[in-house]
Formats: C-alpha cells, sequence, structure tokens
C-alpha cells in the first residue's frame, strides 16, 4: 500500500507503464467524454479522451475491473490480492478502475487457443469475484489513465503478470459457464467464439469465406445481443474473420475422412469385423438363446458377444 504514488496523467509520455498501456490500444479505439455514446477514433485522438478501449479486439493485454467501493485505492490491499499495475480514481467518489498488465496476450479467434481464453475467463471472474469489483463492467471501456479527468495512481506494481501468477491468489473453482445470458467480460468473448465456430464448421465445406463470413456475423450478432452488456461490433467482427479465415485454410473434406476412418475402426473394435456372425448373433438373443450357446456355435468367446452389445439386448 505504501508504494502507491499519484502520477500527473497529462505526462504520460514519461510514465513507462502509461506509455505501455498507449502502445497497447488498437489502432482505432472506441473513446467518449460521455458514457452515453463511444467512437472510433485513431489512438493519437482517442488518447485525449476521457474514456477508451482498453484492449485490442483479437486480444486481451489489460485486464480490468470497476470498484464501486469509496476506499476503492486500497481494495487489493485489502483484500490480500496482487497489485494492479495502475488504478484510475474517481475524484468525487473515489470509485476506481484497476487495469493488471499481462505478460502473455491472450488472442480469441480461429488459431486462437479456447483453452487459453478460457482461463483468461476463470482468472478474470475470479478476480472480480475476489476484488468485489461490479459484475456487470464489461471492460469494454475504461477510464483513461492519459486523461486529467481523473486521479491516477501507480502501485509499484511489477511491470506485468502472468495468468498463472494471478490465478496464485485466487480460487478458479467456480464453472465458467457457456450460456450467453450468464457470461462478462472475458466469458462473453468465450461464449461467442465457442458459439459460432461450432457452427461454422459444418457449413465451411459449402460456403466461400465470404459467404461464410456473412452467415457467421449474423449468427454472432443475435448471440451477442443475449448480453447485458454486449461486446463491440468490431469485436464481434474480429471473432468472426478470425474463425470465417481458420474455416478457409481448413481441410474439413480430410478431416471428416480421417474422422469417418476414425469411427469405422472404433466400430470394428467394439463389434468386431464379422458382421455375418453378428447379425446370426442378434437373431439367436431375440429368439433367446443363452449366450454360452451363442458363442459355441459362432467360436466366438461370451466377450466379443459383450462387446458387440448382445449380452445387453437380453437383460
Amino acid at each position: 500500500m505504501y508504494a502507491i504514488k499519484q502520477i500527473d496523467p497529462t505526462d504520460w509520455q514519461n510514465v513507462s507503464t502509461l506509455a505501455q498501456f498507449y502502445e497497447d490500444l488498437a489502432t482505432n479505439p472506441y473513446c467518449t467524454n460521455d458514457k452515453g455514446f463511444s467512437y472510433i477514433r485513431t489512438k493519437s485522438h482517442a488518447i485525449k479522451h476521457a474514456y477508451i478501449q482498453p484492449n485490442r479486439p483479437n486480444v486481451c493485454r489489460w485486464l480490468v475491473f470497476d470498484i464501486d467501493d469509496p476506499q476503492a485505492l486500497f481494495t487489493y490491499h485489502d483484500k490480500g490480492l496482487p497489485r494492479p499495475q495502475i488504478i484510475i480514481k474517481n475524484p468525487e467518489n473515489g470509485h476506481a478502475h484497476y487495469a493488471y498488465k499481462l505478460t502473455t496476450p491472450v488472442g480469441e479467434g480461429g488459431k486462437s487457443s479456447t483453452k487459453a481464453l478460457k482461463y483468461l475467463s476463470s482468472v478474470q471472474h475470479a478476480l472480480r469475484l475476489a476484488l468485489g469489483a461490479d459484475r456487470s463492467y464489461g471492460g469494454n471501456l475504461i477510464k483513461n489513465p492519459c486523461h486529467n479527468a481523473h486521479m491516477v495512481y501507480m502501485t509499484g506494481a511489477k511491470p506485468s503478470y502472468e495468468l498463472a501468477e494471478l490465478a496464485e491468489h485466487l480460487d478458479l473453482q467456480s464453472p465458467i459457464k457457456t450460456d450467453a445470458a450468464n457470461d462478462y467480460g472475458y466469458g462473453r468473448n468465450f461464449s461467442v467464439f465457442e458459439h459460432v465456430r461450432h457452427q461454422a464448421y459444418p457449413l465451411a465445406e459449402t460456403h466461400s469465406y465470404s459467404a461464410l463470413e456473412s452467415v457467421l456475423t449474423g449468427i454472432a450478432n443475435e448471440y451477442n445481443q443475449r448480453f447485458d452488456e454486449p461486446l463491440f461490433p468490431n469485436e464481434i467482427k474480429h471473432i468472426v474473420r478470425s474463425i470465417a479465415r481458420y474455416c478457409s485454410k481448413k481441410d474439413f473434406t480430410a478431416s471428416h475422412k480421417t474422422w469417418s476412418e476414425l469411427q469405422s475402426h472404433r466400430s470394428k473394435m467394439r463389434w468386431g469385423d464379422n458382421t455375418d456372425k453378428q447379425k446370426q448373433a442378434r437373431i439367436w438373443a431375440s429368439e433367446g438363446m443363452k449366450i454360452g450357446v451363442i458363442a459355441e456355435r459362432l467360436s466366438i468367446s461370451p466377450r466379443t458377444l459383450t462387446r458387440w452389445g448382445i449380452q445387453k439386448k437380453l437383460k
């Protein structure tokens, strides 16, 4: 707590953490001076606004939280949690946004790891609960730490955290739900990604890239409207495009052939490769013949009949 230091946000270019924050911004982030509506502007123009989009649409570099507590400046200390790299405080009521810098960014999209995105969602969810942060805050916009409308503090934290470092202080037992109605934060990105990609794969064989992108955009937008705090349109666009690009480069014909061959192999392992014997065994089983008798007549073991499911039919 004693390392907290208030800095002048207008001098952000000379503060390494804030300069990194600026570097991590999207080329054309959303920004606004009024929470009611936001605009897309170039990064150099957006940085002059009181609120700004902290992450690029297709990657998470900053985990941000909204703490509605007059003593929000000390929440992390009081609860024994890792220090955020930046705290942006409302001078009127003491409420604050916390920003945690990730050492390894987590991407979203076709080639991105769904496991990594799910882990990100889990850590964000747990850290939000631990901080007592606003669950309805989507993280689309943050109080701009480079704007003088806010009080900005450095905490003396290390430059960044790996997700695993944050997880050491958290309880990750709470399940990540993929139902849109229950998602918030990066859980929304994970839900949209999972919902859209599974519908994209069977469409990939019969749709061109542009047609697939168009269909998936409709699917993603419809799903996005189920959130209380929907993702920004450009976030949806990047998720859809990354899935469509992945599908356009993936040979689903070959993968389906491989899958069919695998299923055929599994079927043979389970049922055996002698269909005539299987048919005859089923006929005798339906007539009430005992398993041992059937096995003896067909010169096979009772275990083989069990694999074929014959025993289950006699129960």
